[in-house]
């Protein structure tokens, strides 16, 4: 997924409240345990299905094994949803985190990459250099999304369609394998590393990161998730909306609110439970929100991001939700800052 964070920096620096030695490792273990190695150990599972159900179809084309293999896409999509907040550790390397998702394609630069690899010799992406080299367009599962879901591919009806989902699925298969593992043998202080002339604390550094992304990928649920594709400010364009061919648009955004309660509430003590002694005001307050986003989100009909309602209609509905999550981003960023963190703008895009 790649996208500019609309978040504006905030300027404000406070003394941490707590200044004990180990103050965040309830919070960073928690996390680092429970939201990421348990999440990608997942992500890596169901990308093991889907490779394996790809095979099944390119060894008995059928419209049951296409089913398959479209279920077996949708649940590792969804557990994808559990980690993109997060573009840190493993996943920086070999630009992983944009090759899971290429999105948003507005370009459709995957349809063409695709095409001209099913025109030409499959057995090029057999190369040990052809996936270092591979664009990240069709690395992952906008690519995937695209062989099982595209008109112009019918992997039940050419081999050679087939044969290029095979290939893109088994590499897919391989970076989740890798990401997973990498994470299951390392910690979260691992990946940060020190500034010259910083008083440098790894724990507290890799927790702020953590919160960094997580503001950041609130603005991208309601900019590009959310208002853009709908039309929001502008014009209305469905085919915006995040892995819309497979009708999950909106899974997705759930998905995404659902995991940011997980982080809130992992560890122990959790970050919750420090800020409720902190600052127990704003910590009840992004609690009571981050409820009601996902409670607002389940409340969207199941076909929002589909034909069937104008622009004005899906705005209309949409509204509670935007500002939602708007005022959640508003007291995480408040609440971490009050804790001593130093949250500012930073730049996710993947151009």
């Amino acid at each position: 997924m790649k996208y500019v964070p609309t978040l504006i920096a905030l300027a404000l620096s406070t003394a941490p409240i707590f200044a004990s030695a180990g103050q965040w490792e309830g919070p960073l273990n928690g996390v680092t345990e429970h939201i990421i190695k348990d999440g990608y150990a997942q992500y890596a599972n169901s990308s093991q299905t889907l490779q394996q159900t790809s095979q099944a179809l390119c060894a008995n084309p059928s419209e049951e094994t296409l089913n398959e293999a479209k279920s077996a896409f949708q649940a590792n999509a969804l557990d994808w949803q559990r980690m993109q907040w997060l573009n840190f550790g493993p996943v920086t390397y070999f630009m992983r985190y944009y090759a899971f998702e290429y999105w948003p394609d507005k370009k459709g630069v995957t349809q063409r990459q695709l095409r001209a690899l099913a025109q030409g010799d499959p057995a090029v992406m057999d190369a040990p250099k052809f996936w270092t080299s591979a664009s990240i367009a069709v690395r992952g599962l906008t690519a995937i999304e695209s062989l099982l879901y595209h008109p112009d591919f019918q992997p039940t009806q050419s081999a050679t369609h087939c044969q290029l989902l095979e290939k893109v699925t088994a590499h897919h298969l391989d970076s989740a394998s890798a990401v997973a593992k990498q994470w299951q043998e390392s910690k979260a202080q691992d990946w940060v590393f020190e500034e010259e002339g910083d008083s440098f604390d790894p724990e507290r550094m890799a927790l702020e990161q953590f919160l960094q992304q997580w503001i950041e990928h609130m603005s991208a649920v309601k900019d590009a998730k959310l208002e853009t594709p709908i039309g929001y400010n502008t014009r209305e364009n469905l085919k915006l909306a995040e892995f819309y061919r497979s009708e999950l648009p909106l899974k997705a955004i759930q998905a995404n609110l659902q995991s940011y309660r997980e982080i809130y509430h992992s560890g122990s003590p959790s970050l919750y439970d420090i800020a409720s002694q902190a600052n127990p005001d704003v910590a009840q307050q992004l609690e009571e929100q981050l409820m009601q986003n996902i409670k607002l989100a389940l409340q969207l009909p199941e076909g929002f991001f589909q034909t069937g309602m104008t622009q004005e209609e899906r705005v209309e509905l949409a509204r509670p939700l935007v500002k939602s999550i708007s005022n959640s981003q508003t007291y995480l960023s408040s609440l971490v800052t009050s804790l001593g963190f130093q949250i500012g703008f930073n730049s996710r895009d993947g151009d």
